[in-house]
């Protein structure tokens, strides 16, 4: 009898979560994918449309979980019925995400969301079972508008938890709620605790935060494999809005859509990291071309493969 390998998508009711959860299933028979979804109406409504999307045949093998990983009960509640249903599983996506109102609310979203499931669940996940962090391009072109001493800490694969509160995380927010929105004040107050303007502010932050999360974890649990990456600039509700303001479609913006932006994810999920990739370390992040790129800067889809060097 085949072992079924359960897999998590978190904000797996719409956009890329749902492409990703749909692309699994189809490509890998032996598993069962729990559709995360803080609401339970949309959940059961995503639910409907795979099955509907991939055939009945697939019912049995997706199975909606109430998850809000803005809520640590929400998480821990989700985290013990796993496990009492589940005992073990294979994997973890981290998708959920997206810009909030304010500071604050962004990180607690995008950073201490994926913490929180990570933290919850990874005692759950079977040896060399996966954990993929859905980040952003705007992580590193975050970095790269920082200043060369934190370059340095955002690609340090030794770097823990705490460093990455407080170096990063704490003093971010810290300027970000303390300064005016635009101006020479708010410019000099992130230069002088290292940080630079551009690449998407707040967003690209707590991306860069996540990535940084992303190597702690891959070191402190050897047994598993833990990768970040970037879907692309995909067509979603976080984006829709920029094409609608510069009055483009989102076509015209260079916008793809949820399916191909689902493909990291599905590789890092399923693919033979270890014997692929020469060197292969838990923590590396990669491109939306399913290949490993840098931390402190943008590299392209289709641009030669990130190597480790820096700067």
């Amino acid at each position: 009898m085949i072992k079924m390998k359960v897999i998590l998508v978190t904000g797996a009711n719409k956009g890329i979560g749902k492409a990703i959860l749909t692309a699994l299933l189809a490509e890998m028979p032996d598993s069962v994918l729990l559709l995360g979804s803080r609401d339970e109406g949309r959940g059961k409504e995503a639910l409907h449309q795979v099955v509907e999307e991939l055939g009945d045949s697939y019912k049995a093998r997706v199975k909606l979980l109430l998850l809000d990983v803005t809520s640590d009960s929400s998480v821990e509640t989700a985290a013990a019925k796993v496990k009492a249903d589940y005992g073990q599983i294979y994997g973890v996506v981290n998708n959920a995400g997206g810009m909030c109102d304010g500071v604050g609310q962004t990180f607690n979203l995008n950073t201490y969301g994926v913490r929180r499931v990570c933290e919850a669940f990874v005692s759950l996940i079977q040896d060399q079972g996966r954990i993929v962090q859905i980040s952003s391009a705007a992580g590193p072109m975050f970095v790269a508008k920082c200043n060369d001493s934190m370059k340095e800490f955002c690609v340090n694969p030794e770097v823990t938890w705490t460093q990455v509160e407080e170096q990063l995380i704490n003093p971010f927010i810290q300027v970000m709620k303390s300064q005016p929105t635009d101006g020479e004040e708010k410019t000099n107050a992130l230069a002088a605790k290292g940080f630079g303007e551009g690449g998407m502010g707040e967003y690209g932050a707590s991306k860069a935060a996540v990535n940084s999360y992303t190597m702690e974890l891959g070191k402190r649990f050897p047994k598993l494999i833990i990768t970040s990456c970037t879907p692309g600039f995909i067509e979603t509700d976080l984006t829709k809005p920029f094409a609608e303001k510069s009055g483009k479609t989102a076509a015209e913006m260079g916008m793809v859509g949820v399916d191909q932006g689902a493909r990291v994810a599905v590789y890092l999920m399923t693919a033979d990291l270890k014997s692929e990739l020469e060197g292969f370390q838990s923590g590396w992040f990669f491109g939306s071309d399913s290949k490993r790129s840098p931390l402190h800067k943008y590299r392209g889809p289709g641009s030669p493969v990130y190597e480790g060097e820096f700067p």
